[in-house]
């Protein structure tokens, strides 16, 4: 069966750094270590959000110093210079300048983001520049969850035999005037989920984390597939304002002597913590940040606990009391757990659901804002209960037909 889940990156970055970000410098006085004991590749194809993406980079600048990455290397894949080229590049502290430094690595001719080919050579490329004991992976990206490629750019219309029949939603489309999130990109540069799992497998060293700086990725039924390609996933259920998350922050974090997962749970505190109390330091910003960590060798027996609740005597679930996480009239995205807890008339499994969740995904790591912010009815929503993961099975929406067809769907039927 072909799967329907879908990776949109984000076209992004099109210009230099901007002043008192990292200089230009492709003849350093740099000595990289032969093999560094971290590596973190930020992935960030395409041109749209330019601007966003340059107060990115010049947080992980901020960032950088005599101690970060210290021993590690920190590159950037992008393209800044147009959709059907790429740049490699390196961030590093020089200390004979005693500043933060800028170089390439490698540049593309040709590339194309929705080319698992071009997407796999370019991570392939990263490795093999920047040899490292331990890998992690940042996506700046286009995020829909598992949205089907076919799904990608809705009609306000649906046809019967050729003419329009009734006003359809357009799940995509922004209202006039709403501030951006990191859910819109340019069209055309499309991945699917599992291109994404398949490239990260055939790399010849292992990515042991990946963080979406996307929206909706928290999804179990986007997670499920690339259970096997990476150890742990940190994203949002929700949309990520366009101001991202804040590198500087979560940089240092990510290079210090910590193990993946403690690194990543300190990830995600920085994230909620800038969006608690911090949000307003960037013009048109929003107090919205949702985030929660995945224990990727988990979602196996995540997904034969949730096949037992299925299997049980259900429950009819009114969606309108279910935690929804997008400004959809016709929501897509409902929270998962909460969905099993009303579904499901077997408390005892309802209990053993909710262990298995909380090992695939630790309490401390799912934290919230009390609303979060949607381009799609351009206000803050409230959060009432949340575990930090979405699930689209329940959806009416006529967009969600093809759910079924997911491989988290296939394996808890």
């Amino acid at each position: 069966m072909i799967r329907t889940i879908r990776l949109l990156l984000l076209v992004c970055c099109t210009a230099l750094l901007a002043a008192g970000c990292c200089k230009k410098d492709d003849t350093p006085g740099y000595n990289p270590p032969a093999t560094a004991e971290r590596c973190v590749v930020l992935y960030m194809p395409g041109r749209s959000l330019s601007s966003f993406y340059e107060q990115n980079l010049e947080g992980i600048a901020r960032a950088v110093s005599a101690t970060v990455p210290g021993d590690g290397r920190m590159l950037i894949a992008w393209q800044p210079d147009n959709s059907s080229t790429a740049r490699l590049e390196e961030i590093y502290y020089d200390t004979q300048r005693r500043r933060c430094e800028r170089r390439t690595l490698k540049e593309y001719a040709s590339f194309a983001a929705q080319s698992a080919t071009d997407v796999a050579m370019l991570l392939g490329d990263a490795v093999t520049a920047a040899p490292a004991r331990h890998y992690g992976l940042i996506i700046g990206c286009h995020g829909k969850a598992w949205v089907p490629r076919t799904e990608g750019n809705l009609s306000k219309y649906t046809y019967e035999k050729g003419q329009p029949k009734v006003p359809e939603e357009d799940l995509w489309q922004p209202v006039p005037g709403a501030l951006p999130t990191r859910s819109f990109g340019d069209p055309g540069h499309e991945l699917e989920i599992g291109e994404l799992a398949g490239v990260l497998e055939s790399q010849t060293a292992r990515f042991e984390y990946l963080i979406f700086d996307a929206c909706f990725m928290a999804n179990i039924e986007t997670l499920y597939d690339l259970r096997n390609a990476v150890d742990y996933v940190v994203a949002s259920p929700c949309e990520i304002m366009a101001a991202g998350f804040p590198y500087d922050r979560i940089t240092p974090h990510l290079f210090a002597g910590k193990t993946p997962r403690e690194a990543l749970e300190a990830a995600c505190r920085e994230f909620w913590n800038f969006y608690e109390n911090d949000w307003n330091s960037i013009s048109g910003n929003m107090q919205s940040g949702c985030i929660s960590l995945a224990v990727m060798a988990e979602l196996d027996a995540l997904a034969a606990a949730m096949r037992d609740v299925k299997q049980a005597a259900q429950q009819a679930v009114d969606i309108q009391t279910l935690q929804s996480y997008e400004g959809f009239e016709n929501h897509l995205f409902f929270d998962l757990r909460q969905y099993v807890e009303q579904s499901c008339s077997d408390q005892g499994l309802v209990d053993a659901f909710r262990a298995q969740f909380d090992r695939a995904f630790p309490a401390e790591s799912r934290l919230n804002t009390a609303q979060f912010y949607s381009a799609y009815n351009g206000t803050l929503n409230t959060v009432t209960y949340y575990s930090g993961v979405t699930v689209s099975e329940p959806s009416q929406n006529s967009r969600a037909t093809k759910n079924s067809e997911t491989a988290w769907y296939q394996a808890t039927h």
